[in-house]
């Protein structure tokens, strides 16, 4: 017979599984209403429209941070380099209760690849400096066909890839091109036109203007994985292949990354960028030897609530006139030297279950979560949903 204990635990389980997929649909579904609200409202008026977009994404990252305090509440601990991050660049925020920063308007983050919920991670370190609206992923082709959550990527001007260069290339060029136009304040935002556009669609952008000061400068934060997929037996023996192809000898702690969508990236967004940020992610629970994308599966983490209980991150910054970008060559060794790094981080990380090398690194550690008031919020989501819905219906029929 089952004890008391273990029936209140299993029934607290599938209670709170059940309002973390309520609020997920719901959530979802408001913001994709709101977008379709706001492309209506404000198709004549660009700045407001992205300012209403911006406001969704930041809503979307509230929303599955909120999801996964509900299932599965973790800790966060952002260990930084203080040759290259200033002391106090993160901070423990009593009166708002959780971690804040202050980050540069303009990166880049590249990060090694461990679960398919990485780039939660990152993305919520930007909200912790308001950026979180700003925030640009590169995904795979085949995200952009999920109903609902597809429309709302591709309003949040997500780069979809299908890992064909002479396809991304073109997709690239074009929205990399306009995020830092945007950055200038002379881009589609403010009502200006790529110079030239070929035959093959490519848009070419005027560098060399500065938009008005009354024009939005737009901040952004551009996400992306070097290495492609996320690490596991197969993916594992795909870049020992790789790496014996280019001459390398392969990590063991992280895959070899690639390195043209990176160039590339960092090319385009040279007139603009402050920062690349190289971060590396470790999480409690997972063994050198061990898959995190086994052990923190996607069902398991939400239908489950087997999350991370501590997740760590480790940031530096780079200067991007020290990234030789124009030269081939130069930058793979470059980017090879940055993994090999990386690689030798992990080692010390599984050896001894932190990021913090030595005294000239800054440690800060809270919860995972967000603002009190925000997660009210989320939580209200399935009744907003209801209230926009029957304000629709009456709005038809009256």
């Amino acid at each position: 017979m089952m004890s008391a204990g273990r029936l209140i635990f299993k029934v607290r389980k599938v209670f709170f599984t059940a309002l973390s997929i309520i609020v997920s649909i719901h959530g979802a579904f408001f913001l994709v209403t709101v977008q379709a609200i706001l492309k209506f409202i404000y198709k004549n008026n660009l700045t407001k429209l992205q300012y209403g977009l911006n406001w969704t994404k930041r809503g979307f990252i509230i929303l599955l941070v909120s999801v996964l305090n509900i299932v599965a509440p973790s800790s966060v601990r952002i260990t930084t380099e203080d040759e290259t991050i200033p002391r106090g660049t993160f901070i423990k925020d009593l009166k708002k209760g959780r971690i804040v920063s202050h980050l540069n308007k303009k990166s880049v983050m590249i990060c090694n690849h461990q679960i398919y919920t990485d780039w939660v991670f990152l993305w919520w370190i930007t909200y912790t400096s308001n950026l979180a609206g700003n925030v640009y992923i590169m995904l795979k082709k085949s995200l952009e066909f999920i109903p609902i959550l597809g429309y709302g990527m591709k309003n949040y001007r997500f780069i979809f890839l299908c890992r064909k260069w002479a396809v991304d290339r073109l997709v690239m060029n074009n929205q990399l091109g306009e995020i830092d136009a945007d950055a200038r304040g002379c881009g589609i935002v403010s009502g200006s036109s790529p110079k030239e556009i070929n035959e093959e669609g490519e848009e070419s952008w005027d560098t060399s203007i500065i938009g008005d000061r009354t024009n939005v400068k737009w901040p952004y934060s551009v996400i992306l994985f070097p290495e492609g997929t996320n690490m596991s037996v197969a993916t594992r023996q795909k870049s020992k292949e790789f790496a014996a192809k280019v001459n390398r000898k392969p990590y063991e702690n992280v895959l070899l990354p690639r390195s043209t969508g990176l160039r590339f990236t960092l090319q385009k967004l040279s007139t603009s960028i402050d920062v690349v940020y190289d971060v590396t992610i470790g999480y409690s629970g997972v063994k050198k030897d061990e898959y995190g994308e086994l052990i923190y599966r996607l069902p398991k983490i939400f239908l489950e609530g087997k999350m991370p209980k501590l997740i760590d991150i480790h940031m530096r910054a780079l200067k991007i006139e020290d990234i030789p970008i124009d030269d081939e060559d130069k930058f793979n060794n470059w980017l090879y030297d940055i993994w090999q790094e990386k690689d030798e981080l992990m080692e010390f990380y599984y050896k001894n279950g932190t990021f913090k090398t030595n005294e000239n690194c800054s440690e800060v550690t809270d919860f995972f979560t967000i603002s009190n008031l925000e997660f009210i919020g989320a939580l209200s989501l399935p009744f907003m949903t209801l209230f926009l819905f029957l304000f629709t219906v009456l709005k038809i029929f009256n």
